[in-house]
């Protein structure tokens, strides 16, 4: 995730800087899409996105990491993406702030569109 592309349109979605790098995070069942999560299509990004990532598009959700920092969780809309994976972005660079390592757990809430300000 370091395509300035991309990085400007999390952070319009987000509403608040987002820093290239992601965290992948497994959850304890598949993600459930409702109503508050928003898609970003990969047409909006640039029109060869698609082709040249292989990446339809991104499912995407504000998020509080860490009781602390704003940010996204996303999924990508891929063959083969895991259910049960999200990555997350902010406005920092979550494993050397936060001292995080492969296989370490993270907590994060979901953050409705309209109160996240």
């Amino acid at each position: 995730m370091t395509d300035s592309a991309i990085i400007e349109r999390l952070q319009a979605a987000a509403g608040c800087p987002i820093v290239p790098g992601t965290l992948n995070v497994r959850l304890s069942e598949p993600a459930t899409r409702g109503p508050n999560w928003r898609y970003l299509a990969a047409a909006e990004i640039s029109p060869q996105w698609h082709q040249q990532i292989g990446q339809a598009g991104y499912f995407l959700i504000r998020a509080l990491i860490a009781d602390r920092y704003r940010g996204l969780a996303f999924q990508a809309d891929e063959p083969g993406y895991p259910a049960d994976q999200v990555e997350l972005v902010a406005g920092i660079q979550l494993r050397p702030l936060l001292g995080l390592s492969d296989g370490d757990k993270i907590s994060f809430s979901v953050v409705d569109w309209d109160d996240f300000r």
